[in-house]
C-alpha cells in the first residue's frame, strides 16, 4: 500500500509515521509512507505521476487548500482516499495530556480510518477474522483464497487498484471454508479454499487466479470444479442476456 502525509508540524508527523507503521506491522500490510512538509511539495511530486492509495492530511489545514488537494484527487486519481486528522495526544496549547490513554485511543481511531481505507472498495458481506489479538474486516468479494497454516490460516486478498496483500489469521481454514460456503467459495485442495470468480484458468494441477497468483488443485475435485466454473459461467451469460434484453 502506498500512502502520502502533509504534514508540517514535525512532531505530529513523527507520530503519525510511527501509528501508520503499527498498522502496517499489525495488519501484516506492506506499506511504502511518504511525509510532505506542505501542499506545495505534495502538489509539485504529484501532479498524477505519483501513484498513492491514501493520502494523510491535517484537518486544520486551509479550507482552500483543501479544495485544491480534492480537486487534484478527482482530476488525476479519483479512487484516491484522503484521509484527515487532528493534532494526536495534544491540548489546544499543544501540551501533552493523559499522554498515555490518549495515544492509545488516538492510534485505535488511525487504525480504524485505516482499515475503512483499505477494504473501502468491498461490498457489505464481511469476514472477520483474528489477528495478533485484534480482529479484522475483510470484504469477502475482495478475498482470493485462504491457505490453511500451522495455528491459522492465510487469506490473501486483493482490495483495490489491483494490489494484492496477505494476512495471517488465528481462524482455521476450516472456519473460515464454513463462514464462507455461501459466498462463492469452494474448498480446491485439502489444505485451500478460493473464490470462484477470481479463478481465470484451471488444469489438472493448478488454479491460476485473476491476480496472477497459482494454487494447487486436488484430483478429485477438479472435474467438480470445472464443471462449477461452466455453471457459473452460464448463469453469468443468462444474467448478461437479459439485461440486454431489457433495455
Amino acid at each position: 500500500m502506498k500512502l502520502a502525509m502533509i504534514e508540517g508540524d514535525e512532531a505530529h508527523a513523527e507520530l503519525l509515521r510511527r501509528y501508520v507503521k503499527a498498522w502496517s506491522a499489525q495488519r501484516q500490510i506492506p506499506l511504502v509512507l511518504t511525509s510532505f512538509s506542505g501542499t506545495e511539495n505534495f502538489r509539485s511530486m504529484w501532479q498524477g505521476q505519483y501513484d498513492v492509495d491514501a493520502l494523510l492530511v491535517d484537518v486544520r489545514m486551509r479550507e482552500s487548500e483543501k479544495r485544491e488537494l480534492s480537486e487534484l484527487a478527482r482530476r488525476y486519481c479519483p479512487a484516491l482516499a484522503i484521509v484527515f486528522t487532528a493534532g494526536i495526544g495534544k491540548d489546544g496549547r499543544g501540551k501533552a495530556k493523559n499522554q498515555e490513554e490518549t495515544e492509545d485511543r488516538e492510534r485505535e481511531r488511525l487504525f480504524q480510518c485505516m482499515d475503512r481505507v483499505l477494504y473501502r472498495d468491498g461490498n457489505r458481506e464481511l469476514l472477520t477474522v483474528r489477528i495478533k489479538g485484534s480482529r479484522l474486516e475483510l470484504a469477502a468479494e475482495k478475498i482470493m483464497f485462504a491457505r490453511a497454516r500451522e495455528h491459522g490460516s492465510t487469506i490473501e486478498f486483493c482490495p483495490h487498484r489491483g494490489r494484492t496483500f496477505q494476512v495471517e489469521c488465528a481462524d482455521s481454514l476450516a472456519a473460515l471454508e464454513e463462514r464462507l460456503s455461501d459466498r462463492h467459495f469452494v474448498r480446491c485442495h485439502r489444505a485451500y479454499i478460493v473464490r470462484l470468480d477470481k479463478i481465470r484458468h484451471v488444469d489438472r494441477s493448478c488454479i491460476e487466479l485473476k491476480n496472477g497468483s497459482r494454487i494447487p488443485v486436488s484430483r478429485g475435485i477438479y472435474s467438480e470444479l470445472r464443471q462449477m466454473l461452466r455453471h457459473k459461467g452460464e448463469e453469468e451469460q443468462r444474467q448478461d442476456d437479459g439485461g440486454r434484453r431489457s433495455f
